[in-house]
C-alpha cells in the first residue's frame, strides 16, 4: 500500500520490484508484471528513479527485516520465486483485513472490520496525484511527473480526484494569512 499511495505505483510494478532497485535515497521503476509475465513498464516514460521518502522507508525495512533481510529478489516474492500475484495476496490477506469477513491466510484470524471501503491499489496511485496537487498548491506538473504520464491530460482527466474540504480551508486560511502580512 505505501508503494502504490507516495509512489503512485502501479501494481504490475510494485510486484515487479526487486531488492536491487533501491538504494539509500531512490527505486529504479525498471520492470512490471502483467499476468505473471514479467517486462519493461507500461510506456517509456514509467521507467524511472523516483526518491524514498521517510513514510516508505519503515515500512520498507521493516519488510525487509521480516523477509529475512533480503538484498536481492523480488520484493514481494511468490513461494516458486516470481514475482507474487497482488490480485490473489488482495483477495487472501488485504480484503479480509479491510473487510472483515473471512480468516486472513498470514494470520489465521477472523479480522476487525476497518471501516474502509476496498477499491484497489489504483486508489493509492489516485489518492498520491491528489496528494502531490494539493501539497504543491495546484502544480499539476508534479502529479504529472510522479505518476510518470506522457500527457497531462491523463493525469487530470484520469487520476485527479476532487480535493478534499480540508484542504480547501487550510488552502484558504494560508493564502489570507500570507495577504495580511503584507
Amino acid at each position: 500500500m505505501a508503494l502504490s499511495c507516495f509512489l503512485a505505483l502501479r501494481p504490475g510494478e510494485i510486484a515487479a520490484l526487486k531488492w536491487e532497485d533501491f538504494d539509500s535515497e531512490s527505486v529504479n521503476i525498471r520492470r512490471s508484471v502483467v499476468r505473471g509475465i514479467v517486462d519493461v513498464p507500461k510506456t517509456a516514460e514509467s521507467i524511472a528513479t523516483l526518491p524514498l521518502m521517510t513514510k516508505l522507508r519503515v515500512p520498507l525495512e521493516l519488510w525487509r527485516e521480516k523477509s529475512g533481510k533480503r538484498k536481492e529478489g523480488y520484493v514481494f516474492e511468490s513461494r516458486n520465486g516470481t514475482p507474487v500475484d497482488l490480485h490473489n495476496l488482495t483477495a487472501r490477506v488485504i480484503r479480509p483485513h479491510v473487510e472483515g469477513k473471512k480468516d486472513c491466510e498470514i494470520c489465521g484470524k477472523v479480522p476487525n472490520k476497518s471501516g474502509v471501503q476496498w477499491k484497489t491499489l489504483y486508489a493509492g496511485r489516485r489518492g498520491a496525484c491528489t496528494a502531490a496537487i494539493e501539497a504543491t498548491n495546484g502544480n499539476y506538473a508534479v502529479a504529472q511527473a510522479l505518476l510518470r504520464h506522457k500527457s497531462m491530460t491523463t493525469t487530470l482527466n484520469v487520476y485527479k480526484k476532487a480535493i478534499h474540504p480540508r484542504g480547501i480551508q487550510e488552502r484558504h486560511e494560508t493564502v489570507r494569512s500570507r495577504c495580511f502580512k503584507r
